[in-house]
């Protein structure tokens, strides 16, 4: 099965719909990006993935299987969630953090062996937080907060990673590592779906791009077979100023007219 999440005719939201007709599919080894306006329902379609909004219609599959009735614990084993604005309590050390990911293997109150804290000691040092592993969350800048929940979602080793905004607060270099790191994670068995603002970077990191305007989605891109004025005439969509261009060695490049 090489179709790790599949949306069938999702429509999800609150009190009513906030996205609507959704059908897509993510494969092993792909990273995909959702890209759309400011309240398109990107986090809404993220969170109708993982049980945080409401299922009204549709069919959600992990991995070939109906997720509807699962538990949490069941669910997480498959899909791993970095939301946009994950809160890190005063008190907690990043090691305690990022070993909550292994809480859907492990339940809460294990302790943690040998083998556990060397899974979490590895997730750590992918993001390059392992030196902060004593260190009280409140103490960290907004930027290390954020890698050490990409260290977590590391750890959790879901097969399904969904990130919102998962460069919010990183700097230039930690950009760069995030996505080298997250491009590394899906190679093979795993896939990713990130909700991005910037369709510069999404041009050039996702091998996937899923437009999203009014709850709807409008166009599903793989970057790799289009060419540059198609994609520059599908982002218009979205983005009414945007020019696409090409380098001389096939990267995609954009910026405003």
């Amino acid at each position: 099965m090489d179709k790790l999440l599949e949306v069938r005719d999702l429509s999800a939201g609150y009190q009513r719909p906030v996205v609507q007709n959704i059908s897509f599919s993510i494969r092993k080894g792909e990273l995909a990006a959702v890209l759309g306006r400011n309240g398109c329902g990107k986090t809404t379609l993220l969170r109708g993935l993982t049980g945080g909004a409401k299922v009204m219609e549709g069919t959600v599959l992990l991995d070939g299987q109906d997720c509807a009735g699962w538990d949490p614990r069941r669910k997480a084993r498959k899909v791993a969630l970095l939301p946009q604005r994950a809160r890190l309590l005063p008190g907690l050390l990043v090691g305690e953090v990022i070993a909550m990911g292994r809480y859907p293997w492990t339940g809460p109150l294990s302790g943690g062996d040998r083998e556990e804290r060397e899974r979490v000691r590895a997730a750590a040092a992918r993001f390059e937080v392992d030196h902060l592993l004593d260190r009280d969350c409140a103490q960290l800048s907004e930027g290390q907060r954020q890698l050490v929940q990409l260290a977590r979602l590391a750890a959790q080793d879901a097969p399904i990673l969904l990130l919102d905004e998962p460069n919010t607060a990183l700097d230039f270099d930690n950009t760069a590592l995030l996505f080298d790191r997250i491009t590394q994670m899906v190679e093979g068995e795993k896939c990713a779906l990130m909700v991005l603002h910037d369709p510069a970077l999404a041009l050039d990191r996702c091998h996937r791009l899923l437009l999203l305007d009014g709850g709807r989605l409008v166009d599903d891109i793989t970057v790799a077979e289009r060419r540059e004025e198609e994609l520059q005439a599908a982002l218009r969509r979205l983005y009414p100023s945007i020019r696409v261009r090409r380098e001389a060695e096939g990267r995609f490049y954009c910026l405003p007219d």
